[in-house]
């Protein structure tokens, strides 16, 4: 039996930047907190003590954290992370191991949620949440408040005499209305992207969880699908994909606490494909409209799906219900290459309508398109053909990322199959740098520079577009413009540096000395503090 009151402290750890936006932008509020933590308070169970620490908006470093666990005295400490920031929360356990060797320590999240025997056999990871949480959380602390049996508890991973024991996957939750809206007073609302160029004074939200497609890449659906247990404990993906959505009118419950009562601005919506039932959208864009909030949306969206919305006059109700930031996977350039991803229906004559159709008709949409360099199989043709690609649609930000294998992706089981992952350090992996060998003998440095490259072509064949941009009559259009342009200039000195340096090093030709100037990320100047 676990001592009462039970202090449960909800963390969110220090953490580096992402290199491509400003620091108000990195830290957008997480989701999931308060979500485990307004399904725990849901549960009304006795003799428990909540609260959350989210460090990054607060500026609170690593010294400051450990002086709150030290004075809060928390029981459990659960922290979870995708794969880029695993790291981090694996340093808070052995911070409160240290601080209390009694506490539980409770890990979930898209990394935990695969990497379970390591986590728990090589850290101090007591107890491992996995996938969706907020039936699976208030359950584990219901049992350790009554001393059950944590085997009766479907969902988890935990140590039991120094062996690694797994429950049987959890079903999903088939109605998510049935959650309770998520504990926004638990977060520093007012906190988050005071000062941001692309979401300035933001706020995270979700409309539906999953997808329908199987991009190999892609963390999401394997997270949100549904799961087969059958390998499930060695991280084997066995997971298959499925959509579930919020009402219209549950959702506009959490879209008017947010506008409302903390005055956000922008709407940052989580869902990997917010636009697969057009019906949905078209009520959700009315009601939103029907209560004249003046709010921006940023939204991930299907690019096949949005010319059926167009020809079905949601589109125009989407954009006039504010979703004017619009982010399309469009990843590669042919159907054999989508097809090699995983990633279907898209063909590359719809794209480029559909990007002109936004170009012309919605010119307040800021079209981004982000793109996935550096497969085994890509050579300097190949890559080029993808900001000629990027050009020729015309989108106002494209991306080009390195594929980035993070476990769970049907990617990374490849890739570790193959022997082709040459980068074990998943720290590294941020979608910066590449991670896989090539097929085609390049090597990773030269592969780094030709993805650098890529912006700039797309910079120089589309200056057009970038001046119109700038001069665009939609002030967040301008913004996000001269964003744009800071991130473009800052890689022009990047690989103009790199170049001096190599030119003048006596290790010409050293495989590390392109990712030395590369677009690392940063270290926020409170971190350790």
């Amino acid at each position: 039996m676990i001592k009462k009151p039970l202090k449960i402290l909800l963390v969110r750890c220090p953490k580096y930047m992402w290199p491509w936006v400003n620091e108000s932008d990195n830290f957008l509020l997480p989701l999931g907190l308060p979500s485990i933590a307004a399904s725990l308070r849901n549960k009304k169970i006795q003799g428990v003590e909540l609260k959350i620490v989210d460090c990054p908006p607060l500026k609170i470093g690593w010294k400051s954290l450990e002086k709150i666990l030290i004075e809060e005295k928390p029981d459990v400490v659960g922290a979870g992370e995708e794969a880029l920031y695993h790291h981090e929360t694996i340093r808070l356990f052995h911070l409160s191991k240290k601080i209390n060797p009694n506490v539980i320590n409770i890990a979930g999240g898209h990394y935990f949620s695969w990497v379970v025997e390591n986590s728990l056999r090589d850290h101090p990871v007591d107890i491992i949440v996995r996938f969706e949480g907020e039936e699976t959380f208030p359950d584990l602390i219901d049992a350790l408040v009554q001393g059950k049996d944590l085997a009766g508890v479907l969902g988890i991973a935990y140590k039991n005499n120094g062996k690694v024991v797994t429950t049987p996957p959890r079903p999903l939750i088939r109605n998510l209305d049935d959650l309770p809206v998520p504990a926004y007073d638990l977060m520093p609302m007012r906190q988050y992207a005071p000062k941001g160029i692309f979401w300035p004074e933001s706020a995270t939200i979700e409309g539906s969880r999953g997808c329908i497609d199987t991009c190999s890449y892609c963390a999401l659906w394997t997270f949100w699908g549904k799961h087969n247990g059958a390998d499930i404990s060695h991280g084997k993906v066995k997971a298959h994909p499925h959509i579930r959505r919020k009402s219209v009118a549950r959702t506009m419950q959490e879209v008017e606490l947010l506008c409302e009562k903390y005055d956000r601005k922008i709407l940052l919506w989580a869902d990997p494909t917010f636009n697969t039932d057009p019906e949905w959208t078209r009520q959700l864009c009315e009601e939103i409209i029907r209560r004249k909030y003046k709010i921006e949306s940023w939204v991930f969206l299907r690019a096949d799906y949005c010319l059926r919305d167009e020809r079905l006059g949601v589109l125009d109700l989407m954009v006039k219900a504010g979703f004017v930031h619009a982010l399309f996977g469009v990843e590669r350039s042919n159907v054999e290459e989508w097809s090699r991803l995983g990633k279907h229906g898209y063909k590359r004559d719809e794209i480029k309508e559909l990007f002109s159709i936004l170009k012309t008709k919605y010119p307040q949409v800021f079209r981004q398109a982000t793109f996935v360099t550096c497969l085994p199989f890509d050579n300097a043709q190949s890559m080029l053909n993808l900001a000629k690609y990027a050009v020729e649609i015309d989108c106002d930000f494209p991306v080009f990322h390195p594929a980035t294998p993070t476990p769970g992706t049907p990617l990374y089981d490849e890739m570790i199959e193959k022997g082709f992952l040459e980068v074990s350090d998943l720290k590294e992996a941020y979608w910066e740098y590449p991670l896989l060998r090539n097929e085609n003998g390049m090597s990773r440095a030269k592969l780094a520079a030709l993805n650098r490259s890529l912006h700039l072509y797309c910079l120089i064949f589309n200056i057009r577009t970038v001046i119109r941009g700038l001069f665009s009559k939609y002030p967040t259009k301008r913004l996000r413009y001269k964003e744009v342009i800071r991130v473009f200039v800052l890689m022009a000195f990047k690989i103009a540096a790199a170049k001096i340096k190599e030119l003048f090093s006596k290790k010409k030709g050293n495989e590390n000395l392109p990712q030395s100037l590369f677009f690392k990320q940063r270290k926020p100047a409170w971190y350790e503090g």
